[in-house]
């Protein structure tokens, strides 16, 4: 045993001491994971805000009541001039609240705000946001009706009476949130940080592992080491126990990394960061084997590495790296299932996208098992052929 971990201990080492490793190893996960997060967008629907430029000619005080009522409907309220908004990119649905709105509607007169949308902007968004501004005018509608009790025989709302109001307080509140496990397609960073992470753990086994591997036995160096009083076996555990040593660096390292964005920029990683590390460390068994297995069939360790991309970029797509396996047909679906990427995100999913407990991915940890069972056995006698 202790010659095994002689063995891995040396890969792990040179591994740490290879600058282009560590890119590989380190920094582009976080990277990749950053880009595919922002781009891809997502996450909890019930939290959803539609984006909404107010323009206020006006600024009274029914004005600033409507405002903030509208900010209280789930709507993110961007405050802006005409001539801000005329040089602004994101403006695509701007409310305008015209001058003189507070003085006609404490008089009693019809005003008429105006929505105005951009030609190419999303439909759905601006009914949402159509229907929520009904509803916060109804909210400034109830606090004028509010202000006006007590005021004068006419029953006509002052300025003062309207200002003088406490802070509408809601007397029913929504709280949203899924029961069970999500329908939803995970999309943001809910996907790309999973889908990343087992994405290069992957590649860094496959290619890395593979072509390291390939390079000793085309130096000499596995016969030398074949020649010690090792045995054969000690050595090919080593190997593969180098390199889920590896794997397993990689994993905490990133896992680590993904729990200081949670705290700093709130990132979503699931509610248990320690489920997350198992299920990527069973998965690091079941991969790692693979990069071993392709170094002891390919000799040359150009076409070792390559071989480990090409598997690697396969696998990845396949399995839902790149896309939630979600929104794909049954039938890719199942697809998926052939290879251990598509369980470790599948698993991955349940515990960070779904909120659900570890024991939710008891069975793709088995299944992932049972991947670095079958890939181990097939290392093993391939490399024992040297």
């Amino acid at each position: 045993m202790a010659a095994v971990i002689r063995i891995a201990l040396h890969d792990l080492r040179r591994v740490l001491a290879d600058r282009s490793a560590l890119l590989w190893l380190a920094v582009m996960p976080i990277v990749f994971a950053t880009f595919f997060g922002l781009v891809i967008g997502g996450g909890d629907p019930s939290r959803a805000q539609a984006r909404l430029t107010v323009v206020d000619e006006d600024g009274g005080v029914v004005a600033r009541e409507l405002i903030g009522a509208l900010a209280s409907e789930k709507l993110e309220i961007v405050e802006m001039s005409q001539a801000e908004r005329a040089s602004a990119q994101n403006a695509v649905r701007t409310l305008v609240i015209p001058s003189e709105t507070s003085s006609k509607v404490l008089a009693g007169e019809r005003v008429t705000l105006r929505l105005e949308k951009d030609p190419g902007s999303n439909e759905q968004a601006a009914l949402v946001a159509e229907a929520r501004i009904v509803s916060a005018i109804v909210r400034v509608i109830g606090r004028l009706v509010e202000a006006a009790k007590g005021t004068a025989a006419d029953g006509a709302v002052t300025r003062e009476a309207l200002a003088a109001l406490p802070p509408a307080e809601d007397l029913v509140q929504v709280d949203a949130r899924f029961a069970g496990r999500s329908r939803t397609a995970p999309g943001g960073f809910t996907q790309s940080i999973p889908g990343m992470t087992v994405m290069f753990v992957m590649l860094v086994a496959l290619t890395y592992g593979a072509a390291s591997l390939s390079r000793e036995r085309a130096g000499g160096q596995l016969r030398r080491l074949m020649t010690t009083p090792v045995l054969s076996r000690e050595v090919v555990a080593g190997k593969i126990l180098g390199r889920y040593a590896v794997a397993a660096v990689q994993i905490v390292f990133l896992v680590a990394v993904g729990v200081v964005a949670h705290e700093i920029f709130g990132v979503p990683i699931g509610d248990s960061p320690g489920a997350t590390l198992i299920v990527l460390l069973a998965y690091a068994l079941a991969v790692t084997p693979l990069g071993v297995l392709a170094g002891a069939a390919i000799r040359d360790p150009d076409r070792a590495a390559s071989v480990g991309v090409v598997a690697t970029m396969a696998m990845a797509g396949l399995g839902g790296c790149w896309w939630p396996i979600e929104i794909v047909s049954p039938t890719l679906q199942k697809v998926a299932l052939a290879f251990p990427s598509g369980w470790a995100m599948l698993a991955l999913h349940r515990v960070i996208a779904f909120g659900q407990p570890l024991s939710a991915a008891m069975v793709p940890l088995a299944v992932l098992i049972g991947f670095a069972v079958g890939a181990g056995a097939l290392a093993v006698r391939q490399l024992r052929l040297e």
